[in-house]
């Protein structure tokens, strides 16, 4: 679980620092910057993690220097090198400052510094773009979540955060902003190079790189503490929503259930159980035989991802499959090849309706947000759509994964906004790790392995965690279903052998008592949270403590103490 950042002061800014990066400068309780980072990401946009080395931290009353080496390593090989310098001033300046040198050949789609704006305080306020040749162009933060990146060519950027302004200058490059809500990160990323250059980009052996990011106020600020010590507030909210239908997806890594894991999962009041069907590949009915034979057991109807290139194949799946008589209550409509669904697979909606009355067919994504966004489609005859969620597309850190358990809120808004306000959402899947790589420049990197997709966290009180916030995110979101993880594995919530990951017992604990959710506030969400459960006149109140610290949280007249990263259920009044 998370470790707390390391709290450092620059005049009036309070500034995280953690391994290397700056996390979250604050005016008092406003977050005005998210992070300040550098990162390298590989001919496949993945992010190779760093390695620090002769840090020495100068910290004072109101100012500090940071100096540091960082490292990327391939194979235990130096890869590339960044020597950093950090500073915080009196007088609120905050300087990033980064020398870069490849130490081998690199190809690269991205070196180079970052700016994460968060989305409180920020969507929908002013900002204005000043551009090399010092033309200044006047702006606003996107609400709803943005296909396009919605400022570029910047020089440097000036924005108002809740009641002041601030600047940010660049050097070293051309940034542009990109709204990263699109995969799943609450926050607008600043970044360099434009996107417009073409890449990947080939770095050889001794290239250098230099870049600087300058932050500081345009408004008079006087100085404000931040108030760390004070109990977290859960707050109730004057709305309820129904709890999302959940279930679970096949288990990739195990073909055949255990009866062990077989009874545990029959003990969670799961909605259904998903399967991928394509009908293009060799033994795919047998597959399905066995995938129909492992939901009959689970006693679950099947959510039925069906991949298909064409209307033929379509034709082929019910024509094959009907006689099996499976009980199913969604089908998925998928376009192999494609980021979206094709709208000639959509509009064979209708046919499958006479061969599958009653059953809920959507059609979206089976990769993120993003492609839901800027592929879209005429949902009018579908009864739902569909994306994944997976929150370490960019940065795979603890802090980076509870942070963006916010932005599930706008992902579900912005699909209403598109795709109109009574359509239902569902998010299938959502899981730790990514399950494709779309944007992946080689082809065959596309496909990812078992081992690419597992993360170590999932068998750990992390995941049931974040899992826990997830869901009364969207809940409060009103998404009508979440498919999560899957049944057993390292992707699982079991072991294969029917052992219990601590996400299983939070979903027992969800699913057990609540019919509805009633909506909470936390004063301090990145800290701790809660979600409240409501069946007949009974309230469940099941709280989370993100942190490696002790947390004190206050709800209605009573106080609790959770410890670091504790999970506390409690009955309420």
């Amino acid at each position: 679980m998370m470790k707390d950042l390391h709290v450092l002061k620059a005049g009036v800014f309070s500034v995280g620092y953690q391994n290397g990066f700056i996390r979250h400068i604050h005016y008092g309780d406003v977050e005005v910057i998210r992070s300040i980072y550098m990162a390298l990401r590989d001919q496949n946009w993945f992010t190779y993690e760093h390695t620090i080395e002769n840090e020495s931290i100068n910290e004072h009353q109101a100012h500090f220097e940071i100096q540091y080496d960082c490292y990327y390593e391939v194979k235990q090989i130096k890869i590339f090198k960044w020597t950093v310098k950090i500073k915080g001033t009196t007088d609120s300046v905050i300087t990033f400052e980064i020398d870069g040198e490849a130490l081998t050949d690199v190809l690269k789609n991205r070196a180079g510094l970052c700016v994460l704006h968060p989305i409180k305080y920020t969507a929908g306020y002013p900002c204005e773009l000043i551009r090399p040749e010092g033309i200044q162009i006047k702006k606003t933060f996107p609400k709803m979540i943005s296909a396009e990146n919605p400022f570029k060519d910047l020089m440097a950027f000036r924005w108002q955060c809740h009641n002041d302004w601030y600047i940010l200058h660049y050097e070293g490059d051309i940034f542009e902003t990109e709204d990263q809500r699109n995969w799943s990160d609450a926050s607008y990323k600043t970044f360099c190079t434009p996107l417009s250059k073409p890449f990947p980009v080939q770095l050889r052996s001794g290239d250098k790189v230099h870049q600087k990011v300058i932050f500081k106020s345009e408004s008079k600020l006087l100085s404000i503490p931040f108030q760390s010590n004070k109990p977290i507030e859960i707050t109730v909210l004057e709305k309820n929503s129904s709890l999302p239908q959940i279930g679970l997806a096949a288990s990739t890594e195990v073909e055949t259930l255990t009866n062990n894991a077989i009874q545990l999962l029959l003990q969670l009041k799961l909605n259904h159980y998903r399967v991928e069907v394509e009908p293009s590949l060799p033994g795919w009915l047998e597959k399905f035989k066995i995938d129909c034979s492992n939901a009959k057991a689970l006693k679950l109807p099947l959510q039925i991802a069906l991949h298909v290139a064409d209307v033929k194949e379509i034709k082929l799946f019910y024509s094959s499959v009907l006689e099996l008589n499976p009980v199913v209550v969604q089908i998925i409509l998928l376009s192999v090849g494609r980021a979206a669904t094709d709208q000639g697979v959509i509009d064979e909606a209708e046919t499958l309706r006479k061969y599958f009355p009653g059953v809920k067919i959507g059609a979206g994504t089976d990769y993120n947000y993003r492609e839901l966004n800027c592929n879209q489609f005429d949902a009018t005859n579908l009864d739902f759509v569909s994306y994944s969620i997976d929150p370490q597309e960019h940065a795979i850190d603890d802090l980076t994964i509870i942070e963006n358990i916010a932005t599930q809120t706008d992902m579900v808004q912005s699909a209403r906004e598109i795709y109109g306000r009574s359509k239902a959402i569902h998010i299938s899947s959502l899981t730790l790790k990514k399950r494709h790589n779309p944007a992946a420049t080689v082809s065959k990197d596309r496909v990812l392995s078992a081992e690419q997709r597992s993360d170590p966290r999932q068998k750990t009180p992390f995941t049931a965690a974040f899992t826990l916030g997830s869901i009364k995110t969207l809940a409060q979101a009103d998404a009508n279903s979440i498919t999560f993880y899957q049944t057993v594995g390292n992707q699982g919530i079991l072991s294969s052998a029917g052992e219990k990951y601590p996400v299983y017992a939070t979903l027992s604990e969800i699913l057990s008592d609540g019919t509805e959710v009633i909506h909470t506030h936390s004063s301090q969400p990145l800290e701790a949270d809660a979600l409240l459960l409501q069946r007949n006149s009974n309230l469940k109140l099941i709280m989370v403590n993100y942190t490696g610290a002790t947390k004190h949280v206050a709800f209605r007249k009573g106080l609790y103490t959770l410890q670091p990263n504790e999970i506390r259920v409690e009955n309420v009044q």
